[in-house]
């Protein structure tokens, strides 16, 4: 009889326990990260009768959730690669709204037709005072871009801080579960703490979609977690925690670093998946290539304009000043330097100006300068300076082995572009010497206005005259060798160049002379005007539009891409997800038909129990009797 009892008495206790887990997974149906819990029932050890074995009934073995660590650990790759791609899609749509928003181009062109109006008339103050006007326009345009984009490096300094917070709350978190769950299955003699095991993929899970992490289980229940290229974030119920450190050589640049009591190692370069890991992307990628390309047009629009305005005089007679100031490249070193170093731009070779940062360091025999947005390197040889890709690089003597520079040559030139000219009379848009052919001149042959080469040649100005002792040669001011005339061919004389075209005769003369009250002359603003239309950039094969329609071309091409790439991850992920829940979610018709079932079972076992009662109390009657 007692047999009976106990048999009844453990399909109850055990039937209980399949319904208080049905209502534990239906309670949790909708909590995220939840994985589906299972009893596992056992028979009891039987006992032998005598006539053979007899049943002892039920007993709970364990109770398991339904988890997959593979699909566990695909959704937090897919989660760390989704994150990443929507961080830098969102980020990068941020630059490419900047640049396409329609009022950089405009200015350009009201600049460029402002100088037109004013070749129209050259003698017009208020036509020059509007120039001055569009000049002023167009700097600001330039100091607006800069400016947005160095709001959207803070963005960026302040979201990796953001998130270098949480990421360290998180591995604090993780590490307390970790001991939890370790004292959880030392209690429990190895029985598995499943609620405190979905609290850490959980924990694991909002982690990944900060950085990529790599996760190893121990022995003893708990997990390690590494990041970047295998550095310890959570080891057991130990952290190592992580901080938002100024790069070494640029300090407006943030870096995430692994701090410990006795270094700081960076390891952002390291990190490849997260919000993080986008963040970090997107100012290399895209965010730093702009604002350097913008600011290469600064410079070159600058040091262009400069040069032509420079070769022409203004009204008053004067030879043109800069009508466009800029900051020139800055050079930092780190604090142990023993030297300086010195950067200039360097005129002569704008056409290999870069968008690129730059670093340099010295072993004591040998420079060695590495292009940082593709990490090719060359060897500069000898004291310096060094002329390089667009650039003059002047290492002081006292440089030292060891010593490292970052250079940064257009970062900061739209910041500071601004208009030097004030006064509206100081525009020069004329020449400062004009040509002319003298009337008696029998020939068909015709003189070129000159062109300023060296507007600083100290007998630029100086009459020169052009006699042809013959229809063939020709004598410079009638005196000395004869040359040789071709027509068209260029002849430089004193910083300028002239072509004299068509047929001469013997005694035909041609005189080149400063442009004395030429208030009326064009002749500079004409060729200011064209250097609208000259390839400065890009190796020779760009203008100043074109230049800026490849910065908003690659720009744009670069936030499509990572669009798509977020778009297709974000269907990656909900596919993780699905596979997971397929495991690991709970299916609320699945558990209301085990509901019924562990109902009928509970009510069988309850039913075997009062047939044992029944039987024992007739029994007692029956020896009363």
């Amino acid at each position: 009889m007692s047999e009976m009892f106990s048999i009844g008495t453990s399909a109850l206790i055990s039937t209980q326990r399949l319904l208080a887990t049905v209502g534990q997974n239906i309670a949790n149906a909708s909590t995220e990260g939840y994985s589906r819990q299972s009893v596992s029932l056992t028979q009891r050890d039987p006992q032998y009768a005598g006539v053979g074995f007899v049943g002892k009934g039920v007993e709970v073995s364990t109770i398991t959730r339904n988890a997959s660590d593979f699909l566990v650990s695909n959704v937090r790759y897919s989660a760390s690669s989704q994150s990443r791609a929507a961080s830098y899609a969102d980020l990068a749509g941020q630059v490419d709204n900047l640049l396409s928003d329609g009022t950089f181009s405009p200015a350009m062109q009201k600049f460029f037709s402002s100088l037109q109006d004013v070749n129209n008339d050259p003698a017009s103050v208020p036509a020059r005072a509007v120039l001055l006007n569009s000049a002023d326009s167009l700097t600001d345009r330039f100091q607006d871009l800069h400016t947005r984009f160095s709001a959207l490096s803070s963005n960026v300094n302040e979201r990796l801080t953001a998130n270098v917070d949480k990421l360290n709350s998180l591995a604090s978190a993780l590490s307390g579960l970790n001991r939890d769950i370790v004292g959880a299955f030392g209690a429990s003699q190895g029985q598995p703490p499943n609620d405190l095991l979905d609290q850490r993929d959980q924990l694991l899970r909002q982690m990944s979609e900060l950085v990529n992490v790599n996760v190893t289980p121990e022995q003893d229940g708990s997990v390690n977690v590494y990041i970047g290229n295998g550095q310890l974030l959570v080891a057991g119920a130990r952290t190592v925690k992580l901080a938002v450190t100024p790069n070494a050589l640029d300090g407006s640049r943030k870096e995430v670093s692994i701090v410990t009591s006795s270094s700081t190692s960076q390891i952002s370069a390291a990190l490849s998946g997260g919000e993080m890991a986008g963040a970090l992307q997107f100012r290399d990628q895209v965010l730093e290539p702009a604002r350097n390309a913008i600011g290469r047009l600064a410079v070159v629009l600058a040091e262009t304009f400069n040069a032509q305005h420079q070769a022409g005089v203004d009204l008053t007679g004067t030879r043109g000043a800069n009508v466009f100031t800029y900051t020139q490249p800055v050079a930092s070193g780190k604090a142990t330097n023993a030297g300086t170093l010195a950067v200039a731009i360097d005129p002569a070779n704008l056409a290999n100006l870069s968008t690129s940062d730059y670093n340099l360091t010295f072993d004591g025999s040998v420079y060695t300068l590495e292009r940082l947005d593709n990490a090719t390197t060359q060897t500069l040889t000898g004291p310096g300076p060094f002329s390089v890709e667009g650039l003059v690089i002047t290492p002081s003597a006292t440089t030292a082995a060891g010593d490292m520079f970052q250079i940064q040559p257009t970062k900061y030139a739209a910041r500071y572009l601004d208009v030097a000219l004030s006064d509206a009379q100081r525009i020069a848009v004329a020449s400062p010497v004009k040509s002319t052919a003298t009337l008696a001149n029998l020939g068909s042959a015709k003189i070129s206005a000159p062109a300023v080469l060296d507007a600083n040649n100290a007998a630029l100005q100086t009459p020169v005259q052009l006699v042809f002792n013959s229809a063939a040669t020709y004598q410079v001011n009638g005196v000395g060798a004869s040359i040789a005339y071709t027509s068209g061919a260029n002849i430089d004389i004193n910083g300028w160049r002239v072509q004299i075209t068509d047929s001469p005769r013997t005694g035909d003369t041609f005189q080149v002379a400063a442009n004395t009250n030429g208030k009326g002359d064009n002749t500079n603003g004409l060729r200011l005007l064209d250097l609208r239309s000259t390839d400065f950039m890009d190796g020779g094969t760009a203008t100043y539009q074109d230049a800026f329609s490849r910065i908003l071309g690659q720009t744009g091409s670069l936030t499509q891409q990572a669009e798509i790439s977020r778009d297709s991850l974000k269907v990656q992920l909900d596919s993780s997800e699905a596979a997971r829940e397929q495991v690991a979610g709970v299916n609320l018709d699945e558990e209301a038909a085990d509901l019924i079932k562990y109902q009928q079972l509970y009510a069988a076992a309850a039913q075997v129990i009062a047939a044992a009662d029944a039987s024992f109390q007739m029994l007692i009657a029956a020896l009363r009797g």
